[in-house]
């Protein structure tokens, strides 16, 4: 594969696709429809979309591309596919609609069922981070670029990120299971693909998603969170996620920090064995 020979422009493809976003961002009305699964897509998410998918195919013409607002193939036809693109053109669409400016874009590289690349544009943070698998993390800031070096949360309270808009039953639980446990939680509320940006960065705990998520929203945050020294894993059986699967929902999962991980490899499974 040629992604690292060709990542400057992946990173320039994923900044344009920002800047077009803002423009949007900045309009009075928004043209929004509801999907079939009742959820919105706005002029942003297909514009976006339309940017990437031609642009990705540009770069990279032998690899097929899956997108959140675009069809996807057959699992017949994906199945056999060796690599293939994730693409969320706007992630946090629900952010985007109620201008509170937490929404990103990201792209990950999938080879056969696990991510190898993943880059996101965190737009608000005016930040873009990413990573390849056994490799190192890199965040570009203020048009600098360096390796990512999680922050240490010195606090005594567990910082959790959680779902502005779709917080589960699920979560309610496993947050009343720590403080059971006698851990204090500071719950900081973040939209999208943010969330994984801050536990990558060391600057929150533990992210919990029980609730409805599909492929496209997790595999460029898994491999960034996994590659700064975090974990990944479905509380239920402790197995990774899986991708380009035929049902391209995603399991239940909790991301962990560097900390966090490194607790849990040291014996304390408080925080995976949580019924």
């Amino acid at each position: 594969m040629m992604i690292k020979e060709k990542l400057d422009q992946v990173i320039a493809l994923i900044e344009k696709a920002g800047d077009a976003l803002l423009e949007l961002y900045k309009k009075q009305d928004l043209d929004i429809s509801m999907k079939p699964d009742a959820t919105p897509v706005t002029e942003a998410d297909k514009l976006s979309n339309t940017l990437l998918r031609k642009e990705l195919k540009a770069l990279f013409p032998d690899i097929p591309i899956i997108s959140e607002e675009s069809n996807i193939p057959d699992y017949h036809l994906r199945e056999s596919w060796k690599y293939c693109w994730l693409v969320d053109p706007l992630d946090g669409t629900k952010e985007f609609i109620y201008k509170n400016g937490r929404f990103c874009i990201n792209i990950a590289l999938i080879c056969g069922t696990q991510p190898i690349f993943g880059i996101i544009n965190n737009i608000r943070d005016k930040e873009i981070i990413w990573a390849f698998k056994d490799d190192k993390c890199y965040i570009k800031k203020e048009n600098q670029i360096s390796e990512l070096t999680p922050v240490s949360n010195e606090g005594t309270n567990l910082k959790m990120v959680v779902s502005r808009f779709n917080m589960t039953e699920a979560e309610f639980e496993y947050i009343d299971y720590l403080q059971s446990k006698g851990y204090n939680l500071e719950l900081i509320p973040l939209g999208a693909s943010a969330k994984h940006c801050a536990i990558a960065k060391g600057e929150a705990d533990i992210y919990p998603k029980f609730g409805r998520c599909y492929e496209w929203d997790s595999a460029a945050g898994q491999i960034i969170v996994e590659t700064s020294g975090g974990l990944v894993v479905n509380p239920t059986d402790y197995s990774n996620i899986v991708y380009n699967k035929k049902n391209m929902e995603n399991p239940p999962f909790i991301m962990f920090n560097k900390k966090i991980r490194e607790q849990i490899e040291e014996g304390n499974e408080i925080f995976i064995h949580h019924k």
